[in-house]
């Protein structure tokens, strides 16, 4: 692919640059299920911290390319590319491996995730096989090249990769925009009506 670029040699501006983090699809309302009024709510709320980013300066935009949330954040700047609304959008599709497409469960998630790796500014591997280790490789990938962080999170009894990325971005200064899913109770609510998005807490 023409939009490979090494890890060494990968730069961006971190001033102007912001990744994301969050759970995979069985961790999210509804077990990620985007035909739920709360996950559709969740979408939203992350299309509006992108696009206040957006407004912020922000032109690049890093993902880690999981399912859930970080293939829903790589769609939402892939659409705003498309509308040229931001000259100079980027989408950078941070892999923790090759082959990490394995993991995705549906055809449609695999569908979704080759797309978004095909039509990306710039596809990085930040490790050309599974290997120990190659996730938090990519959790630092991602947070040294960035000055701000969005996404979701909520709490688990054992650690997770988004509350690692989390506590990384914490160390190394970065202003976190990341919703706290356990403070916000009306995104596991399944009705019709249009909640507000402003009962949604960020951390």
């Amino acid at each position: 692919m023409s939009n490979v670029v090494s890890a060494e040699n990968f730069y961006c501006d971190r001033k102007t640059s912001c990744c994301f983090t969050g759970h995979r699809n069985r961790d999210l309302p509804f077990q990620g299920d985007i035909h739920k009024q709360g996950m559709k709510c969740l979408v939203s709320m992350l299309a509006l911290l992108i696009e206040e980013a957006c407004r912020d300066g922000y032109r690049t935009f890093i993902s880690g390319m999981a399912d859930g949330v970080d293939i829903i954040c790589a769609e939402i700047v892939h659409d705003l590319a498309a509308q040229n609304k931001y000259p100079d959008l980027k989408l950078v599709c941070a892999l923790p491996y090759a082959g990490q497409s394995a993991e995705l469960s549906t055809a449609l998630d695999r569908y979704r995730y080759s797309m978004l790796v095909a039509t990306c500014d710039a596809l990085v591997f930040v490790s050309p096989k599974y290997e120990k280790g190659c996730y938090k490789a990519r959790n630092q990938f991602m947070v040294g090249h960035s000055s701000r962080v969005i996404g979701a999170i909520k709490e688990k009894k054992t650690g997770s990769g988004t509350l690692q990325t989390v506590n990384m971005a914490k160390r190394a200064g970065l202003e976190l925009n990341v919703i706290s899913l356990d403070d916000s109770p009306v995104l596991y609510i399944d009705t019709d009506g249009r909640p507000d998005l402003s009962e949604i807490r960020k951390i």
